[in-house]
């Protein structure tokens, strides 16, 4: 079975307009159009209940329900409670506030490792947390000339002093999608928190958190057609050890107890949208209607990873012979579909400022992954690397528009 990519694109208000119709947009990893089921129950929000929820009254029952169901949606979207999940202004966010809440687990004299190739906001807040408690920050140190990650790099840094370890799921950069089970299945034993950064596997693959062996997982709605906010699962023994960091009267409520602001009500609401999207892919490509929310969305995204993995291999095959420097294995086993570059002969922007005379969204530059860059030894970081991150919705014609231009551009 093949995605429905008409019915799909029917499914996003952005296709209905000039603009949407006329651009091919490459820069998904930067954030994905919403779904139309989101914008409308953002919409009705606003329109019909933007009030301070669960008030006693009509308007903040349904302000109260809405949110309620915002956060239940999403929880079987993932197959988890509620309970386990925190809902943040975005993933940067809710990793630093993790951060901090570690403090009573990573203490004087303790380690934490991060990785070079994570995108700087599954770094920073453990390096602050770190420079804290006068504990010890380790990196798990990439290939320079490809930028993988090694698992026997790795166990040559583990200690009996490392309490967490942070990576993300795939590379924004180089695309690879780390072996995230494995990884687990090294450390666990050690009593080592494995705390994963999704934000860049999530718009590929929606995550089956059944199947993946981590205590903490973070990813952003606003790259998975919903509203700008993230979402972190934090298992429960996992939760238990960290310090609250919300209001003392709220402790008790657990996906409360990792929320340091107040929440976005609308924007939380709105998150039912990407389950009705979901429902309504599934719907449209499947007849068996008597599963559960997760197991229909695992089943469409396989569909969303496939098209994209097949418009993906098209631009790999065809720019291959080009003069530039393609970040990441060459053919889509075991990548994501991000495409980073870098030409030989010319910058970085003058390709996106080409590409887009045609047509063409991208963009350029380091991406937050800026020690993934400087140990990968790319100069001027400012011009960086092009990069063309896919979704589900794009379409052949746009690739090969693409190709065409960088064909034209890159010489």
């Amino acid at each position: 079975m093949q995605l429905d990519l008409n019915f799909i694109r029917s499914q996003f208000p952005i296709f209905q307009t000039d603009l949407g119709q006329k651009i091919g947009f490459f820069d998904n990893a930067g954030g994905s159009f919403p779904a139309m089921q989101v914008v409308d129950r953002l919409t009705d929000f606003y329109k019909n209940y933007k009030i301070q929820p669960y008030g006693p009254n009509a308007l903040g029952t349904k302000a109260g329900e809405a949110m309620d169901l915002g956060r239940y949606t999403m929880a079987k979207l993932l197959n988890v409670s509620v309970d386990e999940m925190t809902i943040g202004a975005s993933a940067t966010q809710n990793i630093n506030t993790l951060a901090a809440a570690c403090n009573l687990i990573v203490t004087k004299g303790t380690e934490v490792i991060v990785t070079e190739q994570d995108h700087e906001a599954n770094i920073g807040g453990w390096e602050r947390l770190c420079k804290q408690q006068d504990a010890t920050l380790k990196f798990w140190k990439v290939n320079p000339q490809t930028g993988e990650l090694h698992l026997e790099d790795l166990e040559k840094i583990l200690s009996p002093q490392t309490k967490v370890l942070c990576v993300t799921h795939s590379s924004n950069i180089i695309g690879t999608i780390n072996p995230i089970n494995k990884i687990a299945e090294l450390i666990s034993p050690m009593g080592i928190r494995l705390v994963v950064d999704g934000v860049s596997f999530a718009p590929h693959e929606f995550p089956n958190l059944d199947n993946l062996k981590c205590d903490a997982y973070v990813f952003s709605t606003y790259k998975t057609y919903g509203t700008h906010q993230g979402v972190m699962v934090v298992r429960p023994d996992f939760l238990e050890e960290l310090e609250p960091q919300c209001h003392f009267f709220n402790t008790s409520t657990l996906y409360k107890r990792l929320d340091t602001a107040g929440p976005n009500h609308a924007s939380i609401a709105a998150l039912a949208g990407i389950g009705d999207y979901f429902e309504a892919a599934y719907n449209h490509h499947f007849s068996e209607k008597d599963i559960p929310l997760h197991e229909k969305t695992r089943k469409v995204s396989h569909l969303m990873n496939s098209h994209e993995n097949k418009l993906c291999s098209y631009l790999l095959e065809n720019i291959n012979e080009l003069p530039l420097r393609i970040f990441g294995k060459k053919t889509m086993e075991g990548r994501e579909a991000n495409i980073s570059m870098k030409a030989n002969n010319v910058s970085s922007n003058s390709i996106m400022e080409g590409l887009a005379k045609i047509d063409i969204a991208s963009k350029h530059g380091h991406f937050y992954a800026y020690r993934l860059m400087q140990a990968m030894k790319v100069d001027d970081l400012n011009d960086g690397i092009l990069r063309l991150s896919f979704s589900h919705y794009n379409s052949m014609e746009e690739v090969e528009r693409c190709v065409d231009g960088l064909r034209k551009l890159i010489v």
